[in-house]
């Protein structure tokens, strides 16, 4: 046999061993749309409406190895050290079953929200722990890091959005995102002149309605000012 191909078929031995070395494992891999394939996870409230308090983050735990015929239980734990959140902030399930013949089960990683968000993210790290089903997988996949605040920014391109919403306060860009749908980035580049009008024409609207139902209390910013899109 040539020299190659024992070189080839002895790295294919090496890389399973060193998976799996007839042990099943497990790993942590977060939703592609906030950790795009990396080992964290960052999200922001910001452009939630206020009734929105949790977000849950389905975290799918992988088995490194082969499906059997009866349920099995992976072990998570939270790691302190590398963990600014308080316990009111999170959710983490500690353990997750992964049915019989199933080669995964989601874990619901639940963020929650409240006021101090709006000044500081916070950080949530999870790792694998070792049960008597499944010990821990490589080091670079048996662990995630959630971080996640409620801060607004300023957007950079303000001076275009002037035309339509006026002058920018944080409490204005609150409430418009909090009026918008979920996610909604404006941009004159991306948003027709249509669309940017409709959105005005609906932040007057919510915002009579909020002043209708907070006679003499009319929806001001941060700074005191009376919020308008005129």
């Amino acid at each position: 046999m040539p020299i190659l191909a024992l070189i080839f078929m002895g790295s294919c031995s090496s890389d399973e061993d060193f998976y799996y070395q007839d042990t099943a494992r497990v790993r942590l891999v977060g939703p592609e749309v906030w950790t795009v394939g990396s080992d964290s996870l960052t999200f922001s409230f910001v452009s939630y409406a206020a009734e929105i308090t949790q977000q849950v983050m389905p975290v799918d735990v992988q088995i490194m190895g082969n499906a059997v015929n009866h349920d099995r239980i992976a072990n998570i734990i939270v790691d302190p050290a590398l963990t600014t959140a308080s316990a009111s902030q999170f959710n983490v399930p500690a353990t997750v079953l992964i049915p019989a013949d199933s080669t995964h089960a989601f874990l619901p990683v639940t963020l929650h929200r409240d006021a101090s968000l709006q000044s500081n993210s916070v950080r949530l790290r999870i790792i694998v722990a070792e049960s008597s089903d499944f010990a821990v997988g490589v080091n670079e996949e048996n662990h995630l890091t959630f971080i996640w605040n409620d801060k607004l920014a300023k957007p950079s391109n303000w001076n275009d959005l002037k035309e339509f919403f006026g002058v920018y306060s944080d409490g204005k860009y609150r409430f418009m995102l909090e009026n918008a749908t979920p996610g909604t980035t404006f941009n004159i580049e991306t948003m027709s002149w249509a669309l940017l009008m409709s959105y005005k024409i609906k932040f007057q609207n919510a915002l009579r309605l909020y002043n209708d139902a907070h006679p003499g209390q009319p929806f001001t910013d941060e700074n005191g000012n009376l919020v308008t899109f005129d």
